[in-house]
């Protein structure tokens, strides 16, 4: 009724079903329907049709003195809806991509968008992506959710390394579960190498742990660039052993992301064509 109502009002306003279809896009005859069923509703006459156009009744003219205002009000309100904006920002992303190489993707966002209140979860485990709210997800490895869309962003090469001089350790750190490295020969060689396997939830922690060599690692090349970056002490890679995990941007909803989520995937994507290792480079330890 509403809706209908809106629609009385704009035909009062412009005295002919004529003018207020061809400026609604409605047929005329369809407004003149809608407007005699409006009728039946309230149970009394809103209009006076003559040859000469339309007059409003007394209660027509009591109807647009209560609701014309808040009609029109609301309805320029509901047209605003489609360009609306929100003024927060959920952002789910791994912990060691956004303190380290998409950082500057994520400080770039923010300067650009300085009304937005950004909120940032460091989510490291792919949890189910129903039971969280999000605008933006970065995840990294295979996905199963199959509920939201998505952008491959670039592709991390994952290998195992070790400092020189513990090179003949038989600890090696594991971030992944044994269902998510490949099911190779190669892969299952290098693990028979070491007497002692530790699975560590925590990319980083494992790379803090073979920093301090107390171990070797199997680790991405975003770790390994830390690494080789801030400790001195020399690394080497174990074996010829690599696999691939793929970076991805998803968002629900809505196969075209909203205004902030497609800004922030531009930037993301842009970080990730700057760095190499980033787009399945090895880096070199020598």
């Amino acid at each position: 009724m509403l809706d209908d109502l809106r629609l009385f009002v704009e035909v009062s306003r412009r005295g002919s079903f004529a003018k207020a279809a061809e400026d609604l896009g409605i047929g005329a005859p369809t407004l003149s329907k809608r407007m005699l069923a409006l009728e039946e509703k309230l149970g009394y006459p809103l209009l006076l049709r003559s040859a000469r156009g339309l007059t409003l009744t007394n209660h027509g003219q009591a109807v647009v003195d209560k609701m014309a205002e808040s009609l029109l009000a609301l309805q320029a309100q509901s047209e605003a809806l489609s360009t609306l904006e929100a003024s927060t920002f959920h952002l789910l992303c791994p912990q060691n991509l956004m303190i380290g190489p998409l950082y500057n993707a994520l400080q770039s966002f923010q300067a650009q968008h300085p009304e937005i209140q950004l909120h940032v979860e460091p989510a490291n485990s792919v949890a189910l992506l129903s039971q969280k709210r999000f605008d933006l997800t970065v995840r990294v490895g295979e996905l199963d959710d199959s509920s939201v869309y998505q952008k491959r962003l670039g592709q991390i090469a994952v290998r195992a390394v070790v400092a020189k001089n513990i090179a003949t350790t038989k600890t090696l750190f594991l971030p992944f579960k044994a269902s998510q490295l490949p099911a190779t020969d190669e892969w299952r060689a290098l693990l028979a190498q070491f007497s002692h396997v530790s699975y560590v939830g925590d990319i980083t922690l494992v790379r803090k742990l073979v920093s301090s060599a107390n171990g070797a690692g199997v680790l991405p090349m975003t770790e390994i660039a830390a690494l080789a970056a801030q400790s001195q002490t020399a690394f080497s890679y174990i074996g010829d052993c690599q696999f691939i995990r793929s970076i991805y941007a998803l968002w629900p909803n809505q196969r075209t992301p909203p205004t902030h989520t497609r800004d922030f995937i531009e930037l993301l994507q842009m970080r990730c064509q700057e760095l190499d290792y980033l787009q399945g480079a090895v880096l070199s330890l020598n």
